[in-house]
């Protein structure tokens, strides 16, 4: 008899509505229509910025830093900031209008960045909450298709020894 009430309960606790939340938390996936398959799985991976000059979208690398990333695995994130790193948990994301917003905990504070895909193949995100617009960022799997420009050591430094190519 037991059984039978306990199926029962969750026959009819399946089939009834439930609402369903405005931010969904990592580990659940955000149903989307078809036109909008943007969700925090389908950002898994490296990006890295890029940046124009000469009308042409380019990897820079300056010579006092790193280029900017972003690494994506599951509910974590890591940002690289040129010469520092953030690290943090994606406490929950969610998607509009072709757009993402990530909450994210790095353990000083709680940050939310946006993210967007732009109809040239790049995507956009604001990391930075007093830029103007946002950056521009490619997935590592593209990264063999931009070309690298190195800034030149002796534009950062007087004492530089540069192998020259």
């Amino acid at each position: 008899m037991r059984i039978l009430i306990f199926l029962l309960a969750f026959i009819i606790g399946a089939c009834s509505p439930s609402a369903k939340p405005e931010n969904e938390s990592v580990g659940e996936e955000k149903a989307t229509d078809s036109s909008n398959d943007f969700t925090l799985a389908s950002l898994a991976g490296d990006w890295h910025m890029v940046t124009q000059q000469d009308n042409e979208w380019v990897l820079f690398y300056p010579c006092d830093a790193d280029n900017t990333m972003v690494s994506i695995n599951a509910d974590s994130i890591m940002i690289g900031w040129g010469q520092d790193a953030t690290l943090g948990k994606i406490e929950s994301w969610s998607a509009s209008n072709g757009s993402l917003a990530l909450v994210v905990n790095d353990s000083y504070s709680i940050n939310t960045y946006r993210v967007e895909k732009t109809d040239d193949g790049l995507t956009q995100w604001w990391l930075w909450e007093d830029a103007e617009g946002p950056s521009y960022f490619i997935s590592g799997n593209d990264i063999n298709t931009y070309p690298v420009i190195k800034q030149p050591c002796k534009e950062c430094w007087e004492d530089c020894e540069e192998e020259e190519n």
